[in-house]
């Protein structure tokens, strides 16, 4: 009877968090599944802590909400697309938002904008240099886009003043 050969393999390293760049890898991949043309779009991570939705039995509950922005100067629009922040995926159809449905744009306080289309879409969020989920598996993640968000507080500025 021979014995059996010893296993001189390594264990599996433990799975590391993802770090900043993974999690916009992540991201990006709910977004280009979604949009044509995905290519042409900046992107940014958006949030909406104070989203306030009715339960059945009439009560008011805050769940927030989360979106991958897309932007492009030409032609100027926004893309926004819902992403859930457990699993990292796609959870609404993305509402694109251009200078033919465009119905108003607002800055609000503290990085946060309003854009509503004329088909009665309106959306509410902010946006970080350094952002996170506020619930989930990634809510103790950051995501850098400081640079990102220099660019898109430039480009809401004047997406703001066309409207």
């Amino acid at each position: 009877m021979s014995t059996p050969p010893s296993d001189t393999s390594q264990p599996d390293p433990p799975k590391r968090a993802p770090d900043s760049n993974q999690l916009k890898d992540d991201l990006r991949r709910v977004f280009d599944s979604q949009i044509p043309n995905y290519g042409d779009y900046n992107l940014v991570f958006a949030a909406n802590e104070h989203f306030q939705q009715r339960e059945s039995d009439g009560a008011r509950v805050v769940t927030p909400r989360y979106y991958v922005v897309g932007y492009r100067w030409k032609p100027t629009e926004i893309m926004i697309a819902p992403v859930d922040s457990h699993t990292l995926t796609a959870t609404g159809v993305p509402v694109e938002i251009n200078m033919t449905n465009l119905s108003h744009a607002y800055r609000l306080a503290n990085g946060r904008f309003e854009v509503g289309t004329s088909t009665g879409k309106t959306f509410r969020f902010g946006v970080q240099p350094e952002a996170r989920f506020s619930s989930g598996p990634h809510a103790r993640l950051v995501i850098d886009q400081r640079e990102d968000h220099t660019d898109f507080d430039a480009f809401m500025t004047a997406f703001v003043a066309m409207a």
